[in-house]
């Protein structure tokens, strides 16, 4: 049974909403006017914008440039680096899932991260995302250990920001996963360490379809996932990096209201909240996968922007160079680097598919895609360009 206090998604009251807003019973103008006051929107406001089909997409955007405008953020930056591709789950989407055989397994020692670490500070970047697979109980414990030396070693040299994509984490494990990283006098981890679990989806169905159903699957659980940033912050860590991918549920509008819901929960949890939003992109095997089109990527992120103006939203490398400038001044993060194991040289990053979680459509030096953004009066935090 969940603690009192963690996250249970009401899907009566998220049905009762996005039906209402489908069906035209929406206050469309009301939230229009809430968002200009940029206090944030409740999640009925946030359905309302997003099945308003008197509202254009265009407008949309405009409105949340123009709210950004007034509330400016310095943009973020982090490096993901994969330090294995190997897992346990059985994810249908992803390139990782234990059972692709399309995909060349390959899991980087510690001195191998620290190298690559090395690198990426000699090339500017502050800030990293330690990434791994999801693991089943015989390999948990090694999963927790791996991880907290790479978190360890990536604090020694001073990155500034560290995001964990290592899944669901119970609260025994917590204890490895943070072992020799310092705690605040009230038990709370002091550098800057996010915790990375996307839900994926916030549909029961859609979750069972494409993450499985076994029981010895480290995802099978869909209510243990949704309570997993309750855990981390019981467990000492303040930052929290829910996520979901387009295209898993045609239902954008309720994932969209769903993840408007969690994300207020969290915030009441007095979590720092990053919210990314990455669409389905091809993996090595398949060719076929269809994330969210452009217009409704524009229009999702665009709420979110007026919705959770709290909130620093998480657009990444997946996303063509077109639509990354587009949606620069609405977001508050922009990540860039490969999904391939261990990938990064001096001057570039190696992006094979085969050895790859998923496509990086932009695969350029992160240099040069962060330099675009460098102009006048823009920094981006966690980024300083190295002069050669």
């Amino acid at each position: 049974m969940l603690p009192m206090d963690d996250f249970k998604l009401d899907e009566n009251l998220l049905r009762e909403i996005t039906n209402g807003s489908r069906n035209g019973r929406a206050d469309v103008e009301g939230a229009v006017r809430r968002a200009r006051e940029a206090r944030g929107l409740t999640p009925k406001d946030v359905a309302a914008l997003w099945f308003a089909r008197e509202l254009a997409t265009d407008a949309v955007y405009d409105l949340a440039r123009e709210i950004r405008r007034a509330r400016p953020v310095q943009l973020e930056t982090f490096a993901p680096l994969y330090l294995t591709n190997t897992c346990d789950g059985t994810c249908r989407m992803c390139g990782m899932r234990r059972d692709n055989e399309a995909l060349e397994r390959d899991t980087a020692d510690l001195s191998r991260i620290e190298e690559q670490l090395r690198i990426l500070r000699h090339r500017g970047m502050r800030a990293v995302a330690l990434v791994t697979g999801e693991y089943r109980s015989a390999r948990r414990t090694w999963a927790m250990q791996y991880v907290n030396q790479a978190l360890r070693a990536a604090l020694a040299m001073q990155f500034t920001h560290v995001l964990l994509n290592v899944g669901g984490i119970d609260p025994p494990e917590f204890d490895l996963l943070l072992e020799g990283v310092e705690r605040a006098a009230d038990g709370c981890v002091r550098p800057h360490v996010t915790l990375s679990n996307f839900q994926e989806t916030y549909c029961r169905t859609h979750y069972a379809k494409f993450m499985g159903t076994e029981a010895d699957n480290p995802r099978a659980d869909f209510d243990r996932r949704l309570a997993g940033f309750d855990r981390a912050r019981r467990a000492g860590l303040c930052f929290a990096n829910p996520g979901i991918l387009l295209g898993l549920n045609p239902d954008l509008g309720w994932e969209l209201t769903g993840y408007a819901m969690h994300a207020r929960h969290l915030r009441s949890r007095g979590m720092q909240v990053y919210l990314s939003v990455p669409r389905l992109r091809q993996i090595a095997g398949r060719y076929d996968q269809r994330g969210a089109s452009d217009e409704e990527f524009v229009r999702i992120v665009s709420i979110l922007s007026m919705g959770l103006p709290d909130c620093k939203i998480v657009m990444t490398t997946r996303e063509p160079v077109h639509m990354q400038r587009k949606l620069v001044p609405i977001i508050t993060v922009l990540s860039a680097g490969s999904s391939a194991v261990a990938p990064y040289t001096e001057t570039t990053a190696h992006y094979r598919i085969e050895t790859s979680q998923f496509r990086v459509v932009d695969q350029r030096p992160f240099e040069q895609i962060l330099g675009e953004h460098l102009g006048p009066g823009t920094t981006i935090r966690n980024f300083e360009p190295t002069q050669h």
